[in-house]
């Protein structure tokens, strides 16, 4: 073999589980590549003109140093990925890795394929022992386990029965367990909680997401995100505070408590500064309490997919290049971005959009021109700038699973568990995007005079009740109340419309409570500041303004949103959906402190309203 000579391998296997099922384990390429026996690496400098989107990485082994800069992950979602390192020293002089997973009738056909350039001849037949005897042996182990625990339905940890607790921890988090079963009455998460902190992973214990594990679980949202609070009470989990970059959306810092944040904040991968954002990149993520378990913080590799599963295509191209990206998209909103150009494009996906779409980038900035797509679109991307360019389409709420300060700071149990987590008494921190909603009862002073003030009072309590239920579930909380009324705050304009439809529902049978209460809402959208008044969250700004002016437009049965709620395209898409359950009507009014303007206001009703005989 003469030196220099590339080699190229490639590997087939056949799994039962869809694409989709497989992506989040094989685009995983951090746990993949530790599973392959790789060193930790870490990001380095020694360049001062990497492209944006390029990588210069490092690993020290066994005294050796080896450096490499490494092209940006190219991907489509969730058909197949690959990159490519140029290594500045060490035994190789270039990597290339693709992976392509193809849907077939008995499941999925998985190709990998890896391209290798030694340095020299004799490192020429150490590559390819290490190659052939050790990476092809490990890769064949590990899609032997997928298969193992996909077929079951199952995460690979849950096949385990070995555990990773160190000695004598074991009988502590079995008595912990008892008394978290005890306070929270839940004890099916409660068992599942402590299995994974007993077998998971290290890479599955680094941020623990209650809504992704909630989903799996088949458990409410609400409910795992109770018992995860109170294990953080019982010291079984810890809890700090993520503040992710709104340009590459990754944790660039986090804080033990919501009084450390710092208001701004700068990135070092966008080389760009960032403000803290009370409802947009402030999250709320668990660890095991250190106590229980220490995590170890090592990364086999960094830029892949699977550290950005909200971008569902990443390109790298060439000046002149043209990319065909296959795609599979669920319904929603998307934004596509460049590293290199200002600006983005937003695409609408529904399933009757758009087959065929051609995005021309050259030297001018991004327009923000709105689209509507099929969900598997005929993509082309051409570059016709003058420089290399790494794009990039994404989730516009690129952030599911994650748990908003804005929403759990007003969680019920948050502020009774842990009454002194809140901002500092002179923060004022900017909550972008931020839906707000007022209901109010309109009947309250004939209930009063009907049934009497101890009755009454019981009967608006268990009302409060009923709705600090709902909004929960719905991911919001309830700020605060006043008189009979309800201000909640929720991160997303569709959580609202969602928690109101379901509170007049109730409301509004045929029981007792629902005969006696008339519920009316009002909900607005937009930007205001989050502050600590009193020892809790409260938010003040124009948008809180007029929400608690819109519900008392409101009629009986009727909520009251704003055009800017309305014209969210979540909403869209859910009014859409339950066309024959909304009636909207459109009209102008004014609301009282704004007497310069008039508001164009969207009446909505989940009944037909009666029809009246004029004479």
């Amino acid at each position: 073999m003469k030196e220099g000579q590339q080699q190229f391998y490639q590997w087939q296997y056949s799994l039962q589980a869809t694409p989709e099922k497989l992506w989040p384990y094989l685009s995983d390429t951090n746990r993949l590549f530790k599973k392959l026996g790789a060193t930790p690496v870490q990001q380095t400098s020694l360049s001062r003109n990497t492209t944006k989107g390029f990588l210069e990485l490092s690993h020290n082994n066994l005294k050796s140093y080896v450096s490499w800069l490494q092209e940006p992950y190219t991907w489509e979602y969730p058909y197949r990925y690959g990159m490519k390192r140029y290594y500045k020293m060490g035994i190789m002089k270039d990597l290339d890795i693709f992976c392509e997973l193809t849907g077939t009738q008995n499941g999925t056909k998985i190709v990998f394929k890896i391209k290798v350039t030694p340095s020299s001849l004799y490192l020429s037949l150490l590559v390819k022992f290490y190659i052939e005897s050790f990476v092809k042996r490990k890769l064949t182990q590990y899609m032997n386990t997928l298969e193992e625990s996909l077929s079951q339905d199952l995460r690979p940890y849950e096949l385990s029965n070995k555990s990773k607790l160190q000695r004598g921890v074991d009988r502590k988090l079995g008595f912990l367990k008892e008394k978290l079963i005890d306070v929270c009455k839940r004890k099916r998460i409660a068992d599942r909680l402590v299995d994974l902190l007993r077998y998971a992973e290290d890479d599955d214990l680094e941020r623990i997401h209650p809504y992704t594990l909630a989903e799996y679980w088949g458990e409410k949202k609400y409910s795992v995100l109770n018992v995860f609070l109170h294990a953080a009470k019982l010291d079984i989990l810890d809890f700090s505070w993520d503040v992710c970059c709104p340009h590459c959306k990754s944790p660039k810092h986090n804080f033990r408590k919501m009084k450390d944040v710092r208001v701004h904040l700068y990135c070092d991968d966008c080389e760009a500064d960032y403000a803290l954002d009370f409802n947009r990149n402030m999250h709320l993520v668990f660890t095991p309490h250190p106590l229980i378990r220490k995590v170890a913080d090592k990364k086999y590799c960094l830029g892949g997919p699977g550290s950005k599963p909200h971008r569902k295509v990443q390109q790298y191209l060439e000046i002149g290049d043209e990319r065909y990206p296959q795609v599979k998209l669920s319904e929603g909103t998307y934004v596509f971005r460049s590293m290199q150009h200002d600006g983005h494009l937003k695409f609408h996906v529904r399933d009757d959009g758009a087959e065929n779409i051609t995005i021309h980038l050259t030297d001018d900035e991004l327009n923000g021109q709105e689209i509507t797509l099929s969900c598997k679109p005929n993509l082309i991307i051409k570059n016709k700038s003058s420089k290399k360019v790494v794009c990039y389409l994404e989730k516009l709420n690129w952030k599911e699973e994650a748990i908003y300060a804005s929403e759990v700071s007003s969680s019920v149990d948050f502020i009774s568990l842990f009454a002194k987590e809140t901002l500092k008494d002179t923060s004022k921190v900017k909550a972008s995007e931020v839906t707000m909603l007022f209901t109010d009862l309109m009947n309250s002073t004939e209930l009063y005079v009907q049934e009497g003030d101890e009755s009454a009072i019981g009967r608006v309590m268990g009302h409060f009740k009923i709705i600090q239920h709902i909004v929960a579930e719905e991911r919001g909380g309830i700020v605060k109340t006043i008189g009979d009324s309800v201000m909640a705050v929720f991160s997303e304009p569709v959580s609202a419309l969602k928690a109101v439809q379901r509170i007049q529902q109730i409301f509004t049978t045929s029981t007792p409570v629902g005969e006696a209460f008339k519920i009316k809402a009002g909900v607005h959208f937009g930007d205001c500041t989050a502050v600590n008044l009193n020892g809790r969250i409260d938010y003040f700004g124009t948008t809180v303004n007029i929400a608690s002016r819109m519900v008392d437009l409101a009629s009986e049965k009727e909520i009251m949103v704003s055009e800017a709620v309305f014209n969210h395209p979540d909403v869209q898409l859910y009014l859409e959906k339950n066309s024959k359950t909304f009636f909207v009507k459109e009209s102008m009014k004014e609301l009282k402190g704004f007497d310069d303007e008039e508001f164009k206001v969207k009446q909505i009703r989940l009944e037909r309203p009666p029809m009246r005989l004029v004479i």
